[in-house]
């Protein structure tokens, strides 16, 4: 009996189990086995951005525009300097004062010299009116005696007489005609020798011609500078450039007009245009110079060093990180969010400087999306799980999306 039982158990097992078996295994097979594994990924929309080809360059800030004050036309000690180096000045305001014991005698002595010629001119003309009146006497008594001899009442000699003493007078008469003009031209001539001898004394404090900031003294109180050296420097209305230097090769692409965008030290960023360009043939460096004319209210700037970009080409484009760029066989590409799925997309770029961005030239339109970040588990074709849709940034391509990438 205990036999027949162990054979029925056995029996049983050897029908079940295998019963059991296909329908756990069913069980387990009845649902596929999950393969999803999202991987984030970042996308953007591919918007048009204006792109700024710029030319690098380090320069600093000076005057723009330096007039040299001179030493008047007169050589005399310096007695006081009224300003100082970097102080601002007004049109007209005394700068520097010169000795004036030399002009001042010049002066007197000029005015001396234009009396006495005006004396001499007095002189002349009564000299003119007596030599005029003799003249008229004379002539009377010619025209007397050659009536008297008329009647036989005057004899030859006293009429030759006569003539020779008429003739007399008229030359005392351009004489003195003579020594009147001589005495106008000597007081022409010290009229213009007491007008530049007052001109030069009003002229020994040496003013600003304009208003400015004085950049530089070239003197000292006591020296006798050279008539027409340099006395100070001045920046004429406090305006200021920034002077960079840059390749002579990049020259032709920057012209006058030109814009820039510069940063003080501060940070500060300041938008300007290119005045003027200076090519270089100094030995010492062998750059060009660009001046970028700075707008009012920067003279606190002088002296100090500053980067700029010099903006030499500006268009429309889209650009992309060169994260996004893939290697396809036709060559570089990217992947576009096309139906939620990633599309493989062919492209023409130019890399951007810095290595990090890359225009793209042909193969994406405005408004696609892509990814930014291609993921090297995404291939053409894959389904492409969004969570979020795309932001469109508008200015910048900056808007980025999570997207799960479902492997089926």
């Amino acid at each position: 009996m205990r036999w027949i039982t162990r054979g029925a158990v056995v029996a049983t097992v050897a029908i079940l189990c295998p019963l059991g078996i296909s329908q756990l295994t069913a069980t387990e097979m009845a649902d596929p086995i999950e393969d999803r594994v999202p991987v984030a990924a970042s996308v953007r929309r591919a918007d048009s951005l204006r792109i700024d080809d710029v030319l690098h360059a380090f320069g600093h800030v000076a005057p723009a525009d330096i007039i040299r004050v001179s030493m008047p036309r007169h050589a005399a000690p310096v007695t006081e300097i009224l300003v100082n180096e970097g102080d601002m000045v007004d049109a007209g305001q005394i700068l520097v004062r010169i000795d004036r014991i030399d002009i001042q005698r010049d002066l007197l002595q000029a005015q001396a010299t234009l009396s006495a010629t005006r004396a001499d001119i007095r002189i002349a003309r009564s000299s003119l009116q007596v030599a005029a009146t003799d003249i008229a006497q004379r002539r009377a008594e010619l025209d007397r005696l050659e009536r008297l001899a008329k009647t036989g009442a005057s004899s030859e000699v006293q009429r030759q007489d006569a003539t020779r003493a008429l003739q007399q007078a008229m030359s005392e008469h351009e004489a003195a005609k003579a020594r009147l003009a001589g005495a106008q031209a000597s007081e022409a001539l010290a009229l213009l020798a007491l007008d530049r001898v007052t001109t030069l004394n009003s002229q020994l404090d040496v003013r600003a011609p304009v208003a400015g900031r004085v950049t530089r003294i070239m003197v000292d109180p006591g020296a006798t500078p050279v008539i027409g050296s340099p006395v100070l420097d001045l920046a004429a209305a406090d305006r200021m450039e920034a002077v960079l230097t840059v390749p002579p090769h990049a020259l032709a692409r920057v012209s006058p007009g030109t814009p820039a965008r510069l940063w003080t030290p501060d940070g500060a960023m300041i938008a300007a245009d290119v005045t003027r360009i200076s090519p270089s043939t100094g030995p010492d460096t062998g750059l060009a110079r660009v001046a970028v004319r700075l707008p009012d209210g920067h003279a606190h700037l002088a002296g100090s060093s500053l980067r700029a970009e010099i903006i030499v080409d500006q268009r429309v484009a889209i650009v992309v990180p060169t994260s996004a760029l893939v290697a396809l066989d036709s060559g570089p590409g990217l992947f576009r969010v096309v139906d939620q799925r990633a599309v493989a997309t062919p492209v023409d770029l130019s890399m951007r400087p810095g290595g990090a961005e890359a225009e793209i030239v042909a193969g994406l339109s405005e408004g696609a999306v892509y990814v930014a970040v291609a993921s090297p588990l995404l291939r053409d074709g894959e389904r492409v799980a969004r969570r979020s849709g795309p932001t469109d940034t508008g200015l910048k391509q900056t808007a980025a999306l999570h997207l799960g990438l479902a492997r089926r």
